[in-house]
């Protein structure tokens, strides 16, 4: 009997039960096919190279800006960092290693970080170590007692760095196939001149250059006028101390006179005035290099940089980008901040220009850096859209890692 104020319902047919039940049936399975079909998808992108690069490389660039949080370690495994000692042609070399330790041939990249650089021990290079071992990378980071300590620059590590390769590359735990260089500031410099070497060019496969010259005499030229002369906003320039320091050694040792040279250096480098008198009875050559490191016109800065030994001349030409590009077979990544104080960023421009002939070349300018160095208390909005042209030019490098 029907409850009083209710109407009863007819039963349902038997067709109609059952046809409900089938068409409950065909949901629940092509709701279980999209749910696989999406898992599938999912994983495939997960497990994907694009993917994961693009992951690592946000995950780097986190890292090692100065952003609000850095998720990098809670999603890789921690890197080994272990001394290395290696034979070259005049000595022992010594350099830094970071990687996962496990079983794994990856790709390697070796660094040199120039003159003066910061030291091996320095926070923000073992950081750039970590950030990039937890990439894939093997990272190995050359040092030079002679350029890393003294102000100065050695034509002789571009030798090292091509020994420093060679041993990397012959390590169990890196894969031949995917080894690259990479270098700050002079640094970048010299990878770039080491990578065209004949010896190891064909087993180079990327150079990241950041903050580099591109033709050591031209950057002189600059130091001494103290003028930018390739740039848009060419003008007048004051010149970075370390940048000075490093031009004023590299004048000082072209002297024959020991006497001289010790005079110039006291008085220029080490802050001893010298006596007005022996600073005018200096020789025509002595008095070349005075002119030079105390400033003068572009023209004379030419004529007298010109009038210097030939040695000198040999010298910026091996250290010189300009005079080795054509030899190299890498791909280049090209990295610069417009505001550098140390290396004008008019010369990554003309390494750009000299390489539009290329397709494997890319040209990124930053205003995050202090040079080469992340910048502190960059505002929000700076961050996110610097730190995309970062993601952008560190996905190329980091995609040959994973």
């Amino acid at each position: 009997m029907a409850s009083p104020g209710r109407s009863a319902r007819p039963p349902r047919p038997r067709w109609a039960v059952l046809a409900r039940s089938a068409n409950v049936k065909r949901l629940y399975r092509l709701w279980m096919a999209i749910g696989l079909l999406i898992l599938v998808v999912a994983i495939i992108i997960i497990l994907a190279p694009p993917f994961r690069a693009a992951t690592h490389t946000a995950f780097f660039v986190l890292q090692t800006l100065d952003a609000p949080f850095k998720p990098q370690p809670w999603f890789t495994r921690t890197p080994l960092r272990e001394e290395v000692k290696y034979s070259r042609p005049d000595g022992q070399g010594v350099a830094d290693i970071y990687r996962i330790p496990d079983n794994q041939r990856r790709a390697a990249v070796l660094i040199f970080l120039g003159a003066n650089a910061a030291g091996r021990g320095d926070p923000d290079v073992i950081n750039l170590g970590d950030a990039l071992a937890r990439t894939g990378f093997v990272v190995m980071f050359h040092w030079s007692p002679t350029m890393g300590l003294q102000y100065n620059i050695d034509p002789e590590e571009i030798e090292g760095l091509v020994h420093a390769f060679q041993y990397l590359l012959a390590q169990d735990f890196v894969d031949r196939g995917r080894a690259g260089m990479g270098g700050f500031s002079v640094g970048g410099s010299f990878a770039m001149v080491a990578a065209a070497d004949s010896r190891i060019r064909d087993d180079v496969v990327f150079v990241n250059s950041f903050g580099a010259y591109y033709d050591a005499q031209d950057l002189f030229l600059q130091v001494a006028s103290r003028s930018r002369l390739n740039d848009p906003e060419s003008g007048p320039w004051d010149v970075d101390r370390l940048t000075w320091l490093v031009f004023a050694n590299e004048l000082t040792e072209t002297l024959d006179n020991p006497a001289e040279r010790e005079l110039l250096e006291r008085h220029f480098l080490r802050n001893e005035t010298a006596p007005g008198p022996a600073l005018e009875a200096l020789s025509v050559q002595a008095q070349s290099v005075r002119t030079l490191l105390e400033g003068t016109s572009v023209a004379e800065a030419k004529m007298l940089l010109e009038s210097l030994p030939p040695d000198f001349h040999q010298k910026m030409v091996a250290i010189s980008p300009s005079a080795h590009i054509s030899d190299l077979h890498a791909r280049l990544m090209i990295m610069h901040d417009d505001g550098d104080f140390l290396i004008p960023v008019g010369e990554s421009r003309r390494l750009a220009k000299a390489l539009e002939g290329r397709k494997d070349f890319r040209y990124t300018e930053t205003r995050l850096f202090d040079h080469v160095r992340p910048g502190k208390g960059v505002g929000p909005w700076l961050l996110l859209t610097e730190g995309v042209k970062l993601f952008r030019h560190m996905y190329g490098i980091i995609r040959v890692a994973v």
